[in-house]
């Protein structure tokens, strides 16, 4: 018996060739996906887990003009929340482990919330966020109080099941990530420059603290951070207020950008291009690979003018010489307290040296923020730019050469010190001493105010003050950080204050009294300008900037003219004799009698009044070589006497710039890296 064949179903033949259509078409998709189209996809597909973080940069150094370090970088340790791998649900008890654990070796975490460390929590004003942003980052109306701040925290950041402290802890972290902008593709720096120990002891506890990684940084390091701390000055953490102007230059909330001095000036200069590190993850977030996609491009370097030698010698001799002239507080046995000294290149404007005394530490500046910020000496400020002083008789030479220049006096010409300046009937000053006929020379050397009360008359105050902002003095010097503008004596200044100017005041004005006020930089400049023959140079101390490893000029400063007296040469030798013969013959002779080098100098004595107590400013101001000069030297001592006793400091510049190391002068070279 035969069997018949069985008709095939037409439902199943359809179905199989259904079937077959779909998968010849994922054969044909994973051909299209795995080998014509895999480049594409391979590259799709990483770039789904890939994340980028910044890699900080190397910020430029700062260097004297012999390429000597003033801040250089050195190696740190950060810690850092990856938020990739921190979960949500773990982040605050992590910041109580981490919290926990500096507290235990000392060691500082960043918090920035303007709320007090301390129970009861009120706002402070003194954080580097305000109350004003934290009350916004939380979505609070403007009037809303440190109160509702707290509760609002509590709420947004999951605090409540902890106690006070623990939330105010937390809160703090919380609230400064908030506006750091911590996501993915930005970590967070919990704390900065922990120790190696630390990072041990982190690491021993990495089980505990997902997410939490160690960073290798660089720290500011100030080689010499008591030399010039005012000029070079420090570098901070970015504030909240700040964050979001440079945020869209490129900064993250972590970096560090210059405060001060030349840190802050500098700061387009030294700051480096931050670098990118690709890594990319598969699903469950192990890393599959890291790579530098952009390097991280160092900052310049930024060469000074400054001497590091004669600047650490200046400031010794300033503080050597403080000591040794405070005393009572009688006006003649001196009380010194404070000074300054400016050292120029009379020939360019070049600060070669700029001191101020009390001084500090900016290494340890932060921590003794607050004790330097109460100390009633204030040696936070610069006095050296900022500080004014009358200029005593170290403003005679100006007087000396207007005179000469418009006629007024002649060198051959003698006036007759009777003590007693008698020309006007209700105005009649006094000399130190009778000096009888006196020259222009002769009275520089003995400092004669008789001799000066007649020039400053004859002069005028408008013609005086003429020629005297053209020696800079009233003006401001060009120098690339703040300055005061000091005060010329006239009738414009007067107006300014609502007074009057009378014949009595011009009087004062021409032996450096009345309202005359200079920075030390500015009698510096004064001082340079007179030994050059008159040419007033802008005052400048970044002399270059060159690339990290300064093989490469990328900047070099010009010497720039500001302004010429116009006086002529023939009176500027004479005056130039006058000072020459105070340091051969005159007060200070015992310094400088004997000396390898002619030196002309001028020496002042300003009174003022602290706290209804009568005291003398010493002031003395320099200039060498005489022939030929190159360096100006201006010595300020608050209650520091009479300006003979403040010369010592300046024969000390002079040894260190003219003999250092004992070699004989033949001309100095600068800008020379030393090797």
């Amino acid at each position: 018996m035969g069997f018949r064949k069985k008709k095939k179903d037409p439902r199943i033949v359809a179905l199989c060739l259904i079937l077959a259509v779909v998968l010849a078409s994922y054969c044909l998709r994973l051909v299209n996906w795995q080998i014509v189209n895999r480049e594409k996809y391979v590259t799709e597909s990483l770039a789904a887990t890939a994340t980028y973080t910044s890699l900080q940069a190397a910020r430029g150094e700062i260097l004297d003009c012999y390429g000597r370090a003033f801040a250089t970088n050195k190696e740190a340790y950060d810690l850092v929340f990856n938020k990739i791998y921190l979960p949500a649900d773990r982040l605050n008890d992590t910041i109580l482990v981490l919290t926990d654990l500096l507290t235990k070796t000392g060691e500082a975490w960043v918090d920035d919330a303007p709320l007090t460390k301390t129970a009861p929590y009120v706002f402070d004003e003194n954080a580097n966020i305000s109350p004003a942003t934290m009350i916004r980052e939380l979505g609070l109306a403007h009037y809303a109080t440190a109160e509702n701040c707290w509760h609002a925290m509590v709420e947004d950041f999951e605090l409540e099941g902890y106690t006070q402290a623990q939330q105010r802890t937390i809160m703090g972290v919380r609230l400064t990530m908030l506006v750091a902008d911590y996501a993915d593709t930005i970590p967070y720096t919990f704390a900065k420059g922990v120790s190696l120990n630390t990072v041990a002891r982190v690491e021993e506890s990495s089980a505990k603290l997902p997410g939490v990684e160690t960073s290798v940084v660089t720290s500011r390091d100030y080689v010499t951070g008591t030399i010039a701390s005012h000029l070079i000055g420090n570098i901070g953490p970015i504030y909240a207020e700040e964050w979001e102007e440079l945020k869209d230059q490129g900064y993250s909330y972590n970096d560090m950008v210059g405060k001060s001095g030349i840190e802050k000036y500098a700061e387009s200069h030294l700051r480096g291009k931050a670098g990118e590190l690709k890594t990319i993850r598969d699903s469950s977030g192990k890393v599959l690979s890291s790579d530098v996609t952009v390097e991280p491009e160092a900052g310049s370097s930024v060469m000074l003018t400054l001497d590091r030698n004669i600047q650490q010698v200046a400031q010794d001799s300033l503080r050597d010489l403080i000591y040794k002239l405070g005393g009572t507080n009688d006006r003649n046995t001196r009380s010194a307290n404070a000074g300054s000294i400016v050292v120029m290149n009379v020939n360019t404007g070049a600060v070669l040296a700029a001191v101020t005394y009390p001084s500090y530490d900016v290494n340890t500046y932060q921590k003794d923020y607050d004790s330097l910020l109460k100390d009633p000496a204030r040696p936070l400020f610069n006095r050296a730019l900022s500080g004014i002083y009358a200029p005593g008789s170290t403003f005679k030479p100006a007087t000396a050469s207007v005179g000469l220049q418009t006629a007024n006096i002649t060198d051959r010409e003698s006036i007759f010190c009777s003590e007693v300046y008698k020309y006007y009937e209700d105005y009649q000053p006094s000399c130190m001493h009778y000096h009888g006929s006196l020259d222009v020379v002769g009275a520089l050397q003995v400092s004669c105010n008789y001799f000066f009360y007649e020039a400053g008359r004859r002069i005028g105050i408008t013609k005086l003050n003429e020629y005297c902002k053209k020696y800079g003095l009233g003006v401001e010097t060009g120098i690339e950080l703040n300055e005061a503008t000091g005060i010329l004596a006239g009738r414009a200044y007067r107006e300014s204050i609502n007074s009057y100017w009378s014949d009595g005041d011009t009087l004062q004005a021409a032996i450096g009294q009345s309202d005359n006020a200079f920075t030390p930089l500015q009698l510096a400049v004064y001082i340079s300008t007179l030994a050059n023959g008159g040419t007033r140079y802008k005052a400048h101390m970044i002399d270059e900037v060159r690339n990290y490893d300064l093989t490469e000029v990328k900047f070099k400063t010009e010497i720039e003219v500001m302004d010429t007296t116009g006086i002529s040469p023939e009176v500027t030798d004479v005056v130039k004799k006058g000072m020459l013969s105070v340091t051969t013959e005159g007060s200070v002779s015992g310094l400088f009698t004997d000396y390898p080098i002619q030196v002309g100098g001028k020496t002042g004595t300003a009174t003022v009044y602290d706290n209804g107590v009568e005291y003398n400013n010493g002031i003395f101001v320099a200039f060498a070589p005489y022939e030929n000069p190159e360096i100006a030297v201006v010595t300020v001592v608050e209650k520091g006497g009479y300006g003979s006793g403040c010369a010592q400091p300046t024969r000390d510049i002079f040894d260190a710039y003219f003999f250092y190391q004992g070699e004989a002068y033949s001309g100095r070279q600068t800008g020379v890296l030393l090797k």
